[in-house]
Formats: C-alpha cells, structure tokens, sequence
C-alpha cells in the first residue's frame, strides 16, 4: 500500500512564486526512477494565496524515509525556512479506495 506525505506551508507574502520554482526543481528530481516517489504535486489552497499544500505519494513508508534522510529533503526544508512563516508535515496517510 503507497503512503502519503503531506505538507502544508504558509509562505511569508511576496515569496510564493520562489517557493513554487524550488517546488517544481524538486519534484523533478525526486520522482526520478527507482526512487520509490509515484506522484508530487502540489497547490495553492483556494482562498489564500500565501498557503501551499504539497502531496507526495511514496511506494512504501520505508521509500518516504529514505527520502527525508537525503540532500532533497534539506533542500525543501531549508527552503521552507527561508520563505515560509509555518511548515507542516504529515505522514502516513494512505489513498482510501472508493468501494463498488
């Protein structure tokens, strides 16, 4: 079963487009293949510009802790500390599946 990561930040105003372009840097390089990443997006919650919500979908929890002990993962978080007033991290959630 894929496990999820979410993130919720609120970015200091006039830094959101900064923290978007690390975003996108970011993803592209940790989804590579055989990282175990299966999807990273990430959005603007509607209503507050200033809040970014990130979902990454990892193949197991031991992928999803392989990732928080790498460079990527210092690089998000450093990002976050630079630009963002709170950095919110959530793990273990699983998909749910709709039943037929």
């Amino acid at each position: 079963m894929s496990v999820l990561a979410i993130v919720k930040m609120t970015v200091f105003p006039k830094k959101c487009q900064e923290l978007l372009q690390t975003l996108e840097i970011l993803k592209n390089t940790t989804c590579q293949a055989g990282s175990g990443c299966l999807e990273y997006r990430f959005y603007k919650e509607r209503g507050d510009e200033n809040t970014i919500i990130m979902i990454m979908e990892w193949q197991t929890q031991e992928k999803l802790e392989a990732y928080q002990n790498t460079d990527l993962f210092k690089v998000l978080q450093g990002a976050a500390s630079l630009l963002c007033q709170n950095f919110e991290l959530r793990i273990g959630a699983e998909p749910v599946e709709p039943d037929h």
